[in-house]
């Protein structure tokens, strides 16, 4: 216990010197990987006012707070939902949904929800981790695969994709079935990913 303890301590050390995790406080974003989405978003222009946008994995809300901020529109009245299996606090201009996005009728329901289709899908999503590398790589691909197999049933075409996925050996399938689905295909790592991840986006645009 005591050495758990050193380690939760160290950690929370870590992350009060972060400079993205400070200035998220100073903000009122509820993670530091809102910035992800600001760099992203400022590099590519993917957000647009009047969007309909579905974010997968969204708990706490990071890039929910984003999207009512950047794409929300009174005049349009478009739909934004979050979805994660967690619970979290409301933000305005959006809905929140508590359902497993492997849960067979998640497509159903999100056509039911988006009746004029959906202008882009994000994922910001990690998988809970087991330890051991291989079964937590192949969760993760897991993971990208749905997202990539959800977006393709429900965007608009020239819909717009932005998923996280980490690097490894099985990433390269997921690649190719993105590849193959869009005009548009980018790589990028934001400066706000902390420089020990792995983690890396991918920036698909023009749905076929």
């Amino acid at each position: 216990m005591k050495f758990k303890k050193k380690i939760k301590t160290r950690w929370h050390q870590k992350r009060l010197k972060d400079k993205f995790f400070l200035e998220a406080k100073k903000l009122g974003y509820r993670s530091r990987s809102a910035f992800k989405l600001l760099e992203i978003n400022k590099k590519f222009r993917v957000l647009k006012k009047g969007q309909n946008a579905l974010d997968l994995g969204a708990a706490p809300g990071g890039w929910s707070q984003i999207l009512s901020q950047k794409i929300f529109s009174e005049e349009n009245n478009n739909i934004i939902i979050s979805v994660d299996l967690k619970e979290f606090k409301p933000i305005k201009n959006l809905q929140i949904i508590k359902k497993n996005i492997f849960d067979k009728d998640f497509i159903t329901l999100m056509k039911k929800k988006f009746t004029e289709g959906v202008d882009i899908v994000l994922s910001d999503a990690s998988p809970s981790t087991s330890g051991n590398k291989f079964v937590d790589h192949i969760k993760i691909i897991d993971l990208a695969e749905r997202t990539s197999e959800i977006a393709k049933n429900i965007l608009k075409k020239g819909g717009i994709l932005v998923i996280k996925i980490f690097d490894g050996k099985e990433k390269q399938k997921t690649i190719n079935a993105i590849k193959n689905n869009f005009l548009n295909f980018k790589f990028y790592k934001p400066k706000s990913s902390k420089s020990d991840s792995k983690e890396i986006y991918i920036i698909a645009r023009f749905l076929k």
